[in-house]
């Protein structure tokens, strides 16, 4: 485990806020991301737990402001409500396996996931609406993204591809997807504290700073949104996932 030593130096601190720079920059483009690239980009240089402990804060503050602001959060509460509690409930199960075992599986199974989310993703396959917009299909999807947010940190599968098949307008996917990202952060930052208490606690301080540069990302990434290509800096992004991907599974089998 990293300890706090290290993290008074000047170049890591630095390094973090470029990370959650970077990751808010990504999120103000397209919506979504900081969470994602900044646990990849963090636990290619220290571990996973640790990461994962330093994202929760400004996911939390970033997604929060993400799905309260919009004219639907009324309408994809009352419809999702209790999917998004089932989703949040099984962080903690997805937790408890995280403890059981090591951070080179946990760790290599975060990259698989992100991988094959990302090749998914760039496919351009979507999911037909009629098929998975029932109770039973629903209750899977959320169960498993709260199960693999527990285990791996990562918020975005397979809850990304759920919402992408209803096509709801950009606005609409953008709201829901900071709605359930909020909740999963939410259980995914008490089940930390419950099992790791001086984690959270010990570093909640540079957490908390992260949140200036990852806001800042995001007001710059909204701003010149409207002069880039979505889709181009879609693939872009994707085809970085994949890349910091295999990083991480090259750095866990060389150490």
């Amino acid at each position: 485990m990293i300890g706090p030593k290290i993290y008074a130096t000047a170049d890591i601190i630095l390094y973090i806020l470029i990370i959650f720079l970077f990751s808010g920059f990504v999120k103000g483009v397209i919506g979504m991301g900081l969470p994602t690239i900044s646990l990849l980009l963090l636990t290619l240089f220290i571990d996973l737990n640790t990461a994962i402990t330093l994202i929760i804060i400004p996911s939390l503050a970033t997604n929060f402001l993400q799905g309260v602001l919009g004219k639907f959060l009324k309408e994809l509460i009352n419809e999702y409500w209790s999917f998004f509690l089932i989703s949040g409930f099984f962080v903690f199960f997805g937790t408890v396996f995280f403890e059981a075992l090591n951070l080179t599986t946990t760790t290599l199974l975060l990259s698989l996931v992100i991988i094959f989310y990302s090749l998914f993703a760039l496919s351009g396959k979507v999911f037909s609406a009629d098929k998975i917009n029932n109770p039973l299909i629903k209750s899977v999807v959320f169960s498993s993204n709260g199960f693999f947010t527990g285990i791996t940190g990562s918020l975005i599968f397979p809850g990304v591809f759920f919402f992408q098949a209803l096509q709801f307008n950009r606005e609409k996917l953008i709201q829901a997807l900071g709605i359930h990202f909020t909740l999963l952060t939410l259980f995914l930052g008490l089940s930390k504290f419950y099992f790791y208490s001086y984690l959270t606690l010990q570093f909640s301080h540079l957490s908390i700073i992260s949140c200036i540069a990852a806001f800042t990302g995001m007001f710059l990434g909204n701003l010149i949104s409207i002069k880039i290509e979505e889709n181009l800096f879609k693939r872009l992004f994707l085809y970085s996932l994949i890349m910091i991907g295999f990083l991480l599974i090259i750095k866990v089998l060389i150490v």
